[in-house]
């Protein structure tokens, strides 16, 4: 079967986020990648600009297909606190279905020039922007009591985000399952309903008593 010029394209994109997860974007060469393609390095010229043009391309690939999956997320039930739930489940399977991609979307990111910068910069702002209007709106029915909805929204990136680096799917949990507890964690904390008695002493908000 001879290959089209989008498999051909994609071929190079899978490839190269896999080097560049492995051993890193500066760590990787345009040689290392049609090496691994067993192509020339005209091939992967014909397709990108250069090395930064294709990590650009699969980052920005990457947070649009997490746009896409958080967008959709809020179209499987009319409840917000469901759809805020379905969000972060999607948001962490991405931790399985596109491991590579998603540690270059988190990690690397910097190695990209001003313009692309400003490109993803603007990705992440409208990825952070889904959850805090999910997290107003959740404030707006009084389901959330947290006042600072900015440091709820940054929490669960770093939960959410952080996922890659420590997932393996040989775990006793699978993804679906961790993303259940993490989701718990996020709507219900660490503490059981006892210990939540025990410690609101200590654990009330500053400058109450």
């Amino acid at each position: 079967m001879q290959k089209t010029p989008q498999l051909e394209r994609g071929k190079i994109i899978d490839v190269a986020a896999d080097l560049f997860a492995q051993k890193s974007y500066a760590g990787t060469s345009v040689r290392d990648i049609s090496h691994a393609l067993n192509v020339s390095i005209a091939t992967i010229y014909y397709y990108f600009k250069n090395k930064e043009d294709l990590l650009f391309t699969i980052i920005e690939s990457c947070g649009n297909d997490l746009l896409l999956g958080l967008n959709q997320a809020c179209e499987e039930s009319p409840d917000a606190l469901q759809q805020l739930n379905c969000m972060l489940i999607r948001h962490i399977s991405l931790t399985q279905e596109k491991k590579n991609e998603l540690k270059l979307f988190v990690e690397e990111h910097d190695h990209l020039s001003k313009g692309f910068k400003n490109i993803i910069f603007k990705q992440h702002r409208k990825i952070y922007d889904t959850y805090v209007e999910k997290l107003k709106e959740l404030q707006k029915l009084n389901v959330i009591e947290e006042e600072s909805i900015p440091i709820v929204a940054f929490a669960i990136f770093g939960m959410v985000n952080w996922c890659y680096r420590w997932y393996r799917e040989e775990n006793k949990l699978s993804i679906e399952e961790v993303a259940q507890k993490l989701t718990n964690i996020i709507f219900y904390g660490i503490l059981n309903t006892e210990a939540r008695s025990q410690t609101a002493s200590f654990l009330s908000p500053a400058g109450e008593k």
